[in-house]
């Protein structure tokens, strides 16, 4: 479980306990807690709600149609490089999503779960690292969590530099010249590419 819904949860349930032993309270029932995820992406939200039960989580496939609107082409991207196939991009939206779980998996304390969605980007990323939601999961990665949390940034540098063909393209540089701490990254892992991904010792970037 989390330990930020656990004591959420707790809060709850201990103010509730509260109201109700207030004089003239009538409704003595057990309390039960409930937590609110806000504005937290719901299809997230359902893939750490699955992991707490299962350890676990698969992604749900989304009607075609919704991913082919959300990934409609841009006048000013060059999309060479992206295969044309509704299935394939069903696949690579999953690596926005992994990285989303992994905000939450931070944003909630369940370090396993982080482990778990990193392993899975990198799976999607085999195959998929062409797409453009591997722009969309780096950007996720190296905005929505601190700095001091790697993991995920390890996971994304580590797809740049396998393939480094990606800075050969026009909308990659014009990505990264606005997500300059991704683009910092990079050149220090190009320039000295430290120990592989998953291993032990100080981290993938060296300050």
């Amino acid at each position: 479980m989390s330990p930020v819904i656990d004591r959420s949860c707790d809060f709850t349930i201990a103010k509730l306990d509260r109201v109700e032993s207030e004089p003239n309270k009538s409704d003595h029932g057990t309390a039960k807690a409930s937590f609110n995820f806000g504005d937290d992406d719901p299809e997230a939200v359902h893939c750490l709600v699955q992991f707490f039960y299962l350890w676990d989580y698969e992604v749900a496939s989304p009607r075609s149609e919704d991913v082919l609107d959300r990934d409609e082409p841009r006048e000013d991207i060059d999309y060479s490089l992206v295969p044309d196939d509704n299935a394939t991009t069903l696949e690579a939206r999953q690596l926005l999503l992994h990285s989303k779980v992994f905000t939450l998996a931070h944003m909630y304390e369940v370090p396993r779960l982080k482990e778990l969605c990193t392993e899975k980007l990198l799976q999607v990323a085999k195959r998929q690292w062409r797409s453009g939601y591997l722009l969309d999961a780096a950007q996720e990665a190296y905005t929505a969590t601190p700095s001091d949390v790697l993991e995920m940034r390890k996971a994304i540098v580590q797809k740049f530099y396998e393939h480094r063909e990606l800075l050969d393209e026009k909308h990659v540089r014009e990505f990264l010249l606005e997500l300059s701490h991704l683009t910092l990254d990079i050149m220090l892992h190009i320039n000295k590419p430290p120990s592989p991904f998953g291993s032990s010792g100080h981290g993938l970037f060296g300050y």
